[in-house]
């Protein structure tokens, strides 16, 4: 069988992916849902994976989200939107001449073992035989709901934050912000101006981080620091920052986090608590039930009425094309060696999901170099019980980190995961092969070390 790769999606990672085949010489396709490039960065992307809102910004700043290999432009906004999001990566597509590779408004539907490779079926009823086969659909499409769902009725309006765009529907209306992540404070910030209320539902405490620290952007002032300094005393640094810029949450009406910053993602918004502390925002704890027509109660024993729910409370990990058998676990720490590889099916690999501080790109890049170094024979993997004990220390170390929530899944170390794939790529085969010729070196693997933002291309 030929080494042909076949890359789904062709969102950022998908497009990393893209870049280091092509770049390799690698034989491989694109398949993408959508009629062109971006993923979930295209509004309103006509493959309907798309979660952004208008509004919405990257919490990840200018010069520390771009590619190490293709930084972002500087006339760019500090923090920049979606628009500028999507410019950047129809550029990097153009500048790699990825296009070609690309199958535009084509479906995976079903992706099957073959042998020493796998049998990919389109939504056109072809089937192509491919050595590997790289995952890169995204995990921010597939909308989760309260499970179970709350008791009563409820009739008012309903939607997920997949299906919010802009403000503008709920206009004068009472609207019920459920979650708290970046995306529910942003969304509760922006209604905020418009609605005729606008109230906050979370059932745990969360930190809140500003963008800005000491007046530059806070991912430029934190990653380097995390860099040298262990975990604990990052997150004993932070919460202390955060005690004196904020003083206790709990003044708000919010309730007091149950845990140091970092323990969990913490919420990156610019807005919300001064909303809050101006009464634009309510706040409320976790919804008890509904108690009929548009009655919330909650679990302090409040009633309010609203006339529309906006659900932010996650996305599930779903991958329709795979059968059971080559579907990852993905309920706590995911098991997949160094959050890629599938043990026991060594040429299925899954890109970007990750859940970091900074931006998912240098995450994206390194876990494409170290997967073309696996597809060449550059470098090799672990046998399968040395890759499940490897992916037991890894939960051990994730569960000592951070919280058990859902995205404890997710959550990554960034700085500790690169050197880690950076020391894995350097792996000689068994055989006494030499180390990988395509080496990433700290430059690029380290966001705090990347290569000067280029102008305007």
């Amino acid at each position: 069988m030929s080494s042909r790769v076949c890359v789904i999606g062709a969102g950022v990672c998908g497009l990393a992916a893209a870049q280091v085949l092509s770049e390799r010489g690698i034989p491989f396709d694109v398949y993408e849902k959508g009629s062109d490039v971006g993923g979930q960065w295209r509004f309103r992307n006509d493959s309907g994976t798309s979660a952004v809102y208008d509004s919405i910004e990257l919490n990840s700043s200018r010069d520390m989200s771009g590619f190490p290999k293709f930084p972002m432009p500087k006339d760019y906004p500090l923090f920049p939107g979606h628009p500028q999001m999507l410019d950047y990566l129809e550029r990097y597509t153009e500048h790699f001449g990825l296009r070609p590779h690309i199958r535009f408004r084509t479906s995976v539907t079903a992706v099957a073992k073959d042998g020493d490779g796998y049998l990919v079926t389109l939504d056109d009823g072809q089937t192509h035989r491919y050595s590997h086969v790289l995952v890169a659909n995204g995990f921010h499409w597939d909308p989760k709901w309260p499970e179970p769902a709350y008791q009563g009725e409820y009739t008012g309006s309903q939607l997920h934050s997949k299906d919010y765009k802009s403000a503008g529907p709920l206009r004068d209306r009472r609207v019920l912000v459920v979650g708290f992540g970046n995306t529910a404070c942003d969304i509760a910030t922006e209604l905020s101006t418009v609605a005729g209320r606008v109230v906050s539902s979370a059932r745990r405490g969360f930190w809140i981080t500003p963008k800005y620290f000491f007046g530059k952007p806070a991912d430029e002032v934190n990653l380097p620091f995390a860099k040298y300094v262990p975990p604990t005393v990052q997150s004993l640094s932070l919460t202390a920052m955060l005690w004196l810029m904020q003083g206790r949450i709990s003044k708000y009406g919010l309730a007091a986090p149950g845990h140091l910053a970092l323990r969990t993602h913490p919420a990156t918004c610019e807005g919300y608590l001064p909303a809050v502390k101006a009464g634009r925002i309510g706040v409320r704890p976790g919804i008890e039930r509904f108690d009929g027509g548009k009655r919330v109660r909650f679990t302090d024993g409040s009633v309010e009425e609203f006339d529309a729910i906006v659900w932010c409370t996650g996305f599930k990990f779903s991958f329709p094309f795979l059968p059971a058998a080559l579907t990852p676990v993905m309920t706590g720490p995911m098991r997949l060696f160094r959050r890629v590889v599938m043990p026991g099916h060594d040429g299925l690999f899954f890109l970007g999901f990750a859940k970091t501080l900074s931006a998912i790109t240098p995450v994206a890049e390194a876990q494409a170099e170290w997967t073309a170094d696996l597809i060449e024979g550059r470098t090799r993997l672990p046998g399968r019980e040395a890759m499940e004990a490897e992916i037991a220390a890894d939960e051990r170390k994730v569960r000592r980190r951070y919280s058990a929530t859902p995205r404890l899944t997710v959550e990554l170390d960034v700085y500790r995961y690169l050197r880690q794939l950076l020391r894995d790529r350097t792996r000689h085969l068994a055989t006494g092969g030499t180390a990988p010729a395509h080496r990433t070196d700290s430059a690029t693997t380290d966001p705090a070390r990347r290569p000067a933002p280029a102008g305007s291309r």
